[in-house]
């Protein structure tokens, strides 16, 4: 599977916040997008995802297929998106959403993977995100990637909320979801999760533009910052 970004422009009402950007993923890669806050990291995923607030040029393929327009419900079908700031329903029980969510619903299967994420007991009697940590949000959005089993992955901030143990299972679970053949693109501006998860590909976006880079780059993000890119 491939997906391809081509000359994608984008503007969020008068303001243009991506410039004739182009990217390619690949099955079994793990791409890296870094980028300072407000670089259009998160701005390029919504565009992915054809967010409707977002007015677009250029193009965006998933195989041969042109996905620039299709409604977010069909591409949800074939890519998942893991949010950096989740919402929360007090009143939505997760139980509930997970079975509507899932074409197979299995009980057990979910607790195993509750128990490896090292989330709350009682979440599935919970409302959905309700009074969970920035962390356990988190990693609830993981829990139903797991779950969802998509071919095609965005992670927006994955790393962010987590702490040092979390941090280091998260990144085995994306091991884990490459050597399946997992297409894997990964937002980050503090390049945490990739120390020790090298990336296939690396892009940097800056001012708009998506710089194509390579591994001594996020070597230089991880020890440096953002200043000498």
């Amino acid at each position: 599977m491939i997906l391809k970004v081509e000359n994608l422009s984008v503007w969020k009402g008068e303001k243009k916040i991506l410039d004739n950007v182009n990217l390619l993923a690949k099955s079994g890669n793990i791409v890296a997008i870094l980028g300072p806050n407000g670089s259009g990291k998160t701005t390029l995923f919504r565009a992915i995802i054809n967010d409707p607030d977002l007015k677009k040029e250029g193009k965006i393929y998933l195989d041969e297929e042109d996905i620039t327009d299709k409604p977010t419900e069909e591409i949800a079908k074939k890519i998942y998106m893991v949010f950096d700031s989740p919402p929360q329903f007090e009143y939505i029980n997760t139980r509930v959403l997970l079975k509507n969510v899932l074409s197979e619903y299995d009980e057990e299967k979910v607790y195993k993977l509750m128990e490896l994420l090292k989330l709350p007991k009682d979440l599935l009697e919970r409302g959905v995100n309700y009074k969970l940590s920035a962390g356990e949000k988190k990693k609830f959005e993981i829990l139903l990637m797991l779950l969802k089993d998509p071919n095609v992955i965005l992670l927006d901030e994955v790393d962010s909320g987590l702490d040092s143990d979390s941090i280091l299972l998260v990144r085995d679970i994306l091991k884990k979801e490459r050597e399946k053949g997992k297409l894997i693109l990964a937002i980050t501006h503090v390049a945490k999760i990739f120390q020790g998860l090298y990336p296939d590909e690396v892009y940097v976006m800056k001012n708009g533009k998506a710089i194509h880079a390579d591994i001594n780059t996020l070597k230089e993000v991880i020890e440096h910052g953002y200043g000498n890119i």
